[in-house]
């Protein structure tokens, strides 16, 4: 997509978002974003309707989406002075962006947040000493198998998805820059993320992604269109969230999701509260709820995410939690070069997808 395209679009999400989630503050109840979809309407019924239970606070539970967007839309309507919603969730590169622009976030006292000792400081985002977001769930894009499509052998590792030629032409991949192909060929066949931060790595990460072009039925830009090709047999195997995939195969779709011995490609979704809210405190307070032992279950029980807490701090059987997680390798979003490098990346992912 060009820039202008990109701004255009980004732009024209902030009506939306001032009429639904970016309400009045004062005529406004505590709000929380969350994924649409399955996600959204889990996170209702078993987080925030609990919260609210235990607490007798109302929650609003409001649709975001996962792209750039929704972080357009959010940084402009605070650098408006707009009360977005109280809590948003990002992604570590979108919190990277953000802190480049400044102030728009606001600081978390670490003082009221009892259970942050539970949660690895590598999902603690700090900016100048400050922290300013708090990971709380993880979930992993796999590779999903249509086993009646493959004779009952799910597919688990990248370099067979890239190279085997009975795969040609049946394998399905993310469509955007960001989607986790770039950073799972980096650590498959070069250094990872260090490979990206500079041009000679850039190149070869991509000349390697055009090498198994053949191999692509789908570049797939929505869960649904790779849900879709599954369903149709068109697709044979191909990245996936991992949970989705979980929960289409407990509706008995012929599905199986794979964590690849290579590595497995990991996001974390942050909470972070806009520096308009007036609701810091009730934010806070829903961040230290959402680490709680038992709601880091709950993701992984009736959500199938990954807790970031980890298996014993959450109270989790090993066979539950080696269902949403895995203790082998794991490659993480690159972060730092997507954002350093934002321009080379998406130019050089669209000449290559369009070449």
């Amino acid at each position: 997509m060009k820039r202008r395209s990109f701004i255009a679009m980004a732009a024209s999400t902030i009506p939306a978002l001032a009429s639904r989630a970016f309400a009045s503050s004062v005529q406004r109840p505590f709000t929380v974003s969350a994924y649409g979809g399955l996600f959204e309407k889990a996170f209702q019924q078993y987080v925030a309707k609990k919260f609210t239970a235990e607490t007798n606070i109302p929650v609003r539970v409001v649709s975001q989406s996962g792209d750039d967007a929704w972080v357009f839309g959010l940084v402009n309507a605070i650098k408006n002075g707009l009360a977005p919603v109280d809590l948003t969730i990002l992604k570590e590169v979108d919190l990277l962006r953000i802190e480049k622009i400044g102030n728009l976030l606001a600081n978390l006292e670490v003082n009221q947040l009892n259970n942050l000792q539970s949660l690895p400081s590598q999902y603690h985002f700090a900016s100048s000493g400050v922290l300013q977001a708090v990971g709380f769930i993880g979930w992993y894009i796999n590779l999903a198998s249509n086993i009646n499509r493959l004779d009952g052998s799910a597919v688990e590792s990248w370099i067979d998805a890239f190279e085997n030629p009975d795969f040609k032409d049946v394998l399905a991949l993310a469509g955007f820059y960001n989607g986790g192909v770039v950073e799972v060929v980096a650590q498959v066949y070069f250094d990872g993320e260090s490979t990206l931060m500079s041009p000679t790595g850039r190149r070869a990460v991509f000349d390697k992604i055009k090498s198994f072009k053949p191999q692509v039925k789908l570049w797939w830009t929505g869960e649904s269109q790779m849900e879709q090709g599954l369903r149709s047999g068109n697709v044979a195997t191909g990245m996936y969230p991992h949970d989705v995939a979980l929960l289409l195969g407990e509706e008995g779709f012929p599905v199986v999701s794979k964590f690849p011995k290579e590595c497995a490609f990991m996001n974390v979704g942050y909470y972070a509260c806009p520096s308009t809210s007036p609701f810091s405190e009730l934010a806070a307070k829903f961040i230290d709820f959402s680490l709680r032992p038992d709601i880091q279950r709950t993701f992984a029980q009736k959500m199938k995410l990954s807790p970031l807490i980890g298996r014993e701090n959450a109270g989790l059987a090993s066979e539950d939690f080696n269902l949403v997680a895995t203790q082998g390798p794991i490659v993480r979003p690159a972060s730092r070069a997507m954002v350093e490098n934002a321009s080379a990346l998406q130019r050089m992912w669209q000449r290559t997808l369009s070449g």
